[in-house]
C-alpha cells in the first residue's frame, strides 16, 4: 500500500464530522512513524492536493504546512493562495491565516534557523 492510498482512504471514509484540520494532524503524527520515503510521498500527494479541485484535501495540505515546507519558495506557495482564494470564496480566511503562518517558515527556510547561522560571525 502506498502512502497515497493511505492518505485519501482516511480523506475518502471520515466520519461526517470530521473536519480537514483532524486528519492533517492524523497524517502529521504519522509521519514520526513512518519511513522517510513515505513522509517524503505525504509532502508530494500534499502538494497535488493543494491544486486540487477538491476543497477538502486542499484544506488538509493547508494544515500540513505548519509543520511541512510544501514549497521551494515563500514565493512559490503565495503565488497558490489567490487562485485558492478564487476557487473556494469560503475559504479565503484560511488561506489568508495559512499564508500568515507559512510567511515565517519560509524565511528562516531562506535565511536558515539559528542554528544553521555561523554564529562566530554575529
Amino acid at each position: 500500500m502506498h502512502v497515497e492510498d493511505v492518505m485519501d482512504f482516511l480523506v475518502d471514509h471520515r466520519a461526517p464530522n470530521v473536519v480537514p484540520g483532524y486528519i492533517s494532524e492524523q497524517l502529521l503524527s504519522m509521519s514520526w512513524i513512518i519511513a522517510p520515503d513515505d513522509v517524503a510521498g505525504v509532502i508530494e500527494v500534499a502538494k497535488r492536493w493543494l491544486t486540487s479541485d477538491d476543497q477538502f484535501r486542499v484544506a488538509v495540505a493547508i494544515g500540513l504546512e505548519n509543520e511541512t515546507y510544501l514549497a521551494d519558495s515563500w514565493e512559490e506557495i503565495s503565488e497558490l493562495a489567490e487562485p485558492l482564494k478564487e476557487k473556494f470564496p469560503s475559504m479565503a480566511a484560511d488561506v489568508d491565516a495559512w499564508m500568515a503562518r507559512a510567511e515565517p517558515s519560509y524565511e528562516r527556510l531562506k535565511k536558515g534557523s539559528f542554528f544553521e547561522q555561523d554564529q562566530r560571525n554575529t
